[in-house]
């Protein structure tokens, strides 16, 4: 029979009658569908090539080509507000649209198919010279796609409708008996869902490159003929790299700095960075130029704390070697600036995860400077002696000095500060917390100022980090990284200002949420110091209900909300702190909604620059559409979403309730898209705090569910794996898990998948209803009937009278 062909945008009128009449029992009629343009009649391209991948006999080919969002048209398109003359601006009646390959690469994965290769089509411009990336660099803009010269025009991409693997094992490099020796040893652990790929060509670069394209794993493993890599060194790597890339090494240094060797990564990242070079003669400098480009591209690699060795890259050509090492660091001259013959540090910074230079040439003198900066730790409290010993204990290393302001303390509280050498300085509590704060500020003498609250507690290795951040004579404060601890729960990566020099004038402001940065900003502006972050960590346990109720934090919290917005009525900050505290107290769900919206309105009305501005009106949006969702108000909730990722700063909590959102609705391509942008956020740092997980272990069980919905039974099942491998104690990922094998028809698997969990989780509800299911389809009845009645209990225990009793109406089947 003959092959059939669609091509697009021509046949669009034939592929939306087959997308309208396509029903369940209807067959894939094409060998090949040809995108030559994606036009705005074809819509959004994750809908279009979905439509496309249905249209697709398996094994079927899909040929994309996509005009490059960082083309040399586009860029002039943006400068002048218009097409040049002589460009070609697609058809008269359906105007191409330009697109970022990032995007069209996770369309690709969300349709269900493999990219097998992305072929870049150059962009000859000769009217912008060498220097074009070096002054733009320069203006504070960062277009790595212009390091080498103008980005591709156009992208070809091939791809293909046929199942893929969860990972390949890329080896190239050495002899054959090397590399065959590299393959034994990987294939005595390699899971059944792996492959060794061998790349073929004359070089490492080229033999790499064409085994990427031949691959048909989610993720490969970049090995060099003769390494031997342990199963240990497999499995830990392999839980992370569904993430993101993932290398061995120790503590922050890899293993084989600007080497891939060791190197696991998700395919498509390899693809959406492009080809290993194979124009330089040395395998050593193009192998460190395609690691900075990963390192600019893509989210930091996760070390993983395993021994690994192997063969280093060659270099071929010693009589060249210094040649090219001068023009790689001329290329990357915008980026690197003067660091790499003057010295100049480089600091990697937030944000697309490229490098920024930071230079240091006209700092100010360091009061400290001949001795070691002095650390004043100042702390209010009151009635805290039941965490203040150990907030103390964490610290003392860290502290020259420790200013203590008491607020009328009735406890033990004043004898324990006075016993780690405090001094204790007596403060009437006058409902402001940033009147105490001030009164400690003005007493400390020493030249960086750390400030914590009794329930806060330095992570192990802190105090020897904030030795050496203090240091730094250019920077006047750092964000420190701080844990809610809440009763079940975590959230992480909510960043706050904690250390910074004492600087004269510093004070706090706000009666309650008092802010410290205003005042550092303004003064540290004076003297061309800048605010930075830094991993020190810091662990809150304020918040459990326990705590909250013990301390009659709720009343006092909320009349100081009140008495700050009497004081400042159109204060978007006090607004937002409000809403947020609220929805933690049992029947305010309607109060908290109503303060939340008017926030946000109030965001929306102010200037239009204002939504990008305020570092945490991302979060304002995500808490206004999660607390609609939980109402109900479906349709508000997506409406709150789609105005905040057009107009705000993104955020992982904003994506993950827009995947959360269309998972619900069904709409699993939205929910992949936005999962995926999740695990984007790993490792970097944020401002605002998010559920632990959802940039790691929570998304891949969120894509996992969106496979399942799909019908890719063996796909969701390798994500869930890995989900459960970074956390076992991940309760939705280990049912989902189980009711797969269920799927399968394996009930004794599924059941073992439960009982494993509730051996270290005996008050699951969840684990404990879905056993008793189990067990009784087994024809286990009283144990199934025991189950039940432990999972009842737990439901009535934690007020879900609904789920309970739906549990004993099965009881009563039982």
């Amino acid at each position: 029979m003959a092959e059939r062909t669609l091509q697009l945008p021509r046949d669009r009128a034939l592929l939306q009658e087959l997308r309208a009449r396509q029903d369940a029992s209807s067959q894939p009629a094409f060998d090949l569908v040809e995108v030559q343009a994606v036009t705005e009649s074809l819509g959004r391209i994750e809908d279009a090539l979905l439509a496309c991948s249905q249209q697709l006999k398996t094994g079927g080919t899909l040929l994309v080509e996509v005009e490059s969002v960082q083309s040399l048209r586009m860029l002039r398109i943006v400068l002048e507000g218009r097409p040049g003359c002589f460009d070609a601006a697609g058809s008269t009646d359906d105007p191409t649209q330009a697109l970022a390959l990032k995007r069209v690469l996770a369309a690709t994965v969300g349709a269900g198919l493999r990219v097998v290769d992305v072929i870049r089509i150059p962009s000859p411009a000769p009217e912008l010279g060498a220097d074009f990336a070096h002054e733009v660099f320069q203006r504070g803009l960062l277009p790595l796609e212009w390091l080498g010269g103008a980005p591709p025009a156009r992208f070809w991409l091939i791809c293909s409708r046929e199942p893929t693997l969860a990972g390949s094992v890329l080896i190239a490099g050495g002899d054959a008996t090397s590399r065959e020796q590299t393959a034994q040893r990987v294939r005595e652990f390699l899971p059944t869902d792996w492959e060794v790929v061998f790349g073929e060509g004359a070089r490492e670069c080229s033999q790499w490159n064409r085994a990427v394209a031949n691959a048909r794993g989610d993720v490969v493993w970049f090995l060099r003929a003769g390494s031997l890599p342990t199963r240990e060194l497999f499995l830990a790597m392999s839980v992370q790299a569904g993430i993101g890339a993932s290398t061995p090494g120790a503590g922050d240094t890899r293993s084989n700095p600007g080497d891939l060797s060791g190197l696991m990564l998700p395919r498509l990242d390899v693809l959406f960075a492009g080809p290993l070079p194979e124009s330089l003669e040395n395998t050593q400098i193009a192998l460190e130029e395609y690691s900075m480009r990963l390192d600019a591209k893509l989210p930091m690699a996760q070390i993983v704390e395993v021994p690994f060795q192997g063969p280093g890259a060659p270099a071929e050509s010693p009589q060249r070697f210094a040649a090219e090492m001068q023009e790689l660091v001329q290329r990357w001259s915008p980026v690197l600036g003067d660091a790499a013959t003057s010295g100049a540090a480089v600091a990697r910074t937030a944000g697309e995860g490229a490098n920024r230079v930071v230079q240091k040439s006209s700092q100010p003198a360091a009061p400290w400077a001949g001795r070691k900066p002095r650390i004043s730790l100042c702390m209010i409290a009151r009635n805290e002696e039941h965490f203040l010993p150990e907030c103390l204990e964490r610290a003392r290393q860290v502290a020259d000095e420790i200013i203590f302001v008491d607020t009328g303390s009735t406890d033990r509280t004043v004898q324990i500060a006075e016993s780690f050498g405090a001094k204790v300085l007596h403060s009437p509590w006058q409902d402001d917390f940033s009147a105490p704060r001030n009164v400690g500020l003005r007493h400390a003498t020493g030249d960086w100022i750390l400030v914590l609250d009794a329930d806060e507690f330095l992570q192990p290795g802190s105090c020897e980090r904030i030795r050496e951040l203090v240091e730094n004579p250019a920077i006047n404060g750092y964000h420190l990284r701080f844990i809610n601890v809440y009763g079940e729960g975590r959230t992480i990566g909510v960043m706050m200002v904690r250390l910074f020099r004492n600087l004269p004038g510093i004070e706090y402001q706000n009666i309650i949420h008092e802010q410290v940065t205003p005042s550092l900003q303004r003064l540290g502006a004076e003297q061309g110091l800048v605010l930075s972050t830094c991993e020190v960590e810091v662990e809150h346990h304020g918040y459990t209900a326990a705590v909250m109720d013990q301390r009659g934090k709720t009343e006092r919290n909320e009349r100081l909300f009140k008495k700050q917005l009497a004081q400042h009525p159109d204060d978007i900050y006090t607004f937002y702190k409000y809403g947020d505290f609220l929805r933690r107290v049992p029947g305010r769900d309607a109060d908290a909604r109503r303060l939340l919206d008017k926030c946000l309105d109030m965001i929306l009305q102010g200037p239009p620059s204002l939504p990008r501005d305020l570092p945490y009106a991302g979060e304002v949006a995500a808490l206004c559409a999660l607390e609609a969702a939980r109402a109900g108000d479906h349709a508000r909730a997506r409406e709150v979403l789609d105005v905040a990722l057009r107009r705000f700063m993104p955020t992982p909590n904003l994506h993950y309730l827009s995947a959360s959102l269309a998972l619900t609705e069904g709409r699993c391509e939205d929910a992949i898209t936005h999962y995926r942008r999740c695990l984007a956020y790993r490792g970097q740092v944020l401002v605002v705090p998010i559920q632990e997980g959802i940039t790691s272990y929570v998304s891949l069980a969120g894509i996992a569910q969106c496979w399942l919905l799909r019908g890719a039974i063996d796909r969701a099942q390798r994500l869930l794996e890995q989900a459960i491998a970074i956390e076992p104690s991940y309760e939705v990922a280990q049912l989902a898990l189980s009711r797969i094998w269920l799927q399968r028809g394996d009930a004794a698997r599924a059941l073992r998948v439960l009982t494993t969990f509730l051996a270290a989780h005996p008050d699951s509800p969840g684990a404990c209803q879905q056993t008793t299911l189990i067990l009784h389809r087994l024809g286990q009845t009283a144990q199934a009937k025991r189950m039940g009645r432990h999972a009842v209990s737990l439901l009535e225990a934690r007020a879900l009278d609904r789920e309970a009793a739906a549990m004993n109406k099965i009881l009563a089947t039982i």
